[in-house]
């Protein structure tokens, strides 16, 4: 049984295989480290749990008149807070990003 899902993708050329293989290795790298720090916290969220609550978390940037930027990050739900706090991760914040 896995989380994990996949699908077929092609690819010609070695350097995109590569890449691509890199990438899958690396998020899978990630979601097992994310599994672990949740196990290890006895938190019962599950590692699709945890990005699918993450993932509601947005920054927004726009410039306005070429000049200056305004930017804004999502108000963190307890939830979302609790999230950070079981991983280990410090909370996203607008002036870190």
């Amino acid at each position: 049984k896995s989380d994990i899902e996949i699908a077929p993708v092609y690819h010609r050329l070695p350097d995109r295989i590569r890449a691509h293989a890199l990438i899958c290795f690396l998020a899978l790298v990630l979601y097992r480290v994310l599994r672990m720090r949740l196990k290890a916290s006895d938190n019962p969220l599950s590692p699709t749990r945890a990005l699918e609550i993450a993932r509601k978390i947005q920054f927004h940037q726009v410039l306005l008149h070429r000049r200056e930027t305004a930017s804004g990050l999502t108000k963190l739900k307890p939830e979302q807070r609790d999230l950070f706090e079981a991983i280990g991760l410090p909370a996203p914040a607008a002036s870190r990003l």
